[in-house]
């Protein structure tokens, strides 16, 4: 073997190695590219929106509406006539003798109307300003049905002539349907019609069991309201 021989034979080994050096470090960095660990992601834990506790609330002042006074029961009362001015509401009887005119109790309204009719006739019969006496006048019986009040007294009533009796009548009458609820009513006093006190004559007698209706005694009213000079 000659000389050239030789050296194409060294380079072509050395081409060789190098061939072989050169696949070896391609296929260890394909090897690093495949087993590359990914690196670890931490877990996200999602969990329920938390709902914020309310604070409890703080104390508030007493407004008007919670420190309203419950509607009280209404009767009608003996304006006394030396007064300025008559109340709003009044029902003029006789002329600067006898006025009528609504006054709130102290009693609040019931459920029970009966209960609320017997409280209004109870505070008119103890009014001090009434312009009658009597002997034993008592509430005997209170009923009340769909719209309907019946009312039972009992005793004497006294005044100066006729009119002191009308008067004490308009009384009971208009306590009576200050009532809201109350659509017609019957009242006696004694077994007799209340219609029939201070009467003066048989003519005008009403019958017993006569019953009286919320349109009679709002337009008795209208037409003997108190009109400002």
């Amino acid at each position: 073997m000659d000389l050239n021989d030789s050296r194409h034979q060294l380079i072509n080994m050395k081409i060789f190695l190098g061939i072989i050096v050169l696949t070896s470090l391609i296929g260890m960095s394909i090897s690093c590219n495949i087993f590359t660990p990914t690196p670890e992601v931490p877990q996200v834990v999602v969990s329920e929106t938390a709902v914020p506790t309310p604070l409890p609330p703080s104390p508030l002042p007493p407004t008007a509406t919670s420190a309203a006074v419950p509607e009280r029961i209404i009767y009608y009362y003996f304006v006394p006539v030396e007064e300025a001015a008559y109340p709003e509401g009044s029902v003029v009887i006789m002329p600067d003798t006898y006025i009528l005119a609504p006054v709130l109790s102290e009693s609040a309204y019931d459920p029970d109307t009966a209960t609320d009719l017997r409280t209004a006739l109870a505070a008119m019969l103890r009014d001090e300003r009434n312009g009658w006496t009597s002997t034993n006048l008592e509430i005997v019986e209170v009923t009340f049905n769909v719209g309907h009040a019946g009312v039972v007294l009992q005793g004497e009533y006294f005044g100066v002539g006729s009119v002191t009796l009308i008067a004490a009548r308009m009384q009971i009458l208009l306590t009576i349907f200050a009532n809201p609820a109350v659509q017609t009513a019957t009242v006696t006093l004694n077994g007799d019609t209340i219609g029939n006190l201070g009467i003066s004559h048989s003519l005008e007698a009403k019958p017993t069991d006569y019953v009286f209706t919320r349109s009679e005694i709002e337009v008795y009213a209208a037409e003997n309201m108190y009109v400002l000079p």
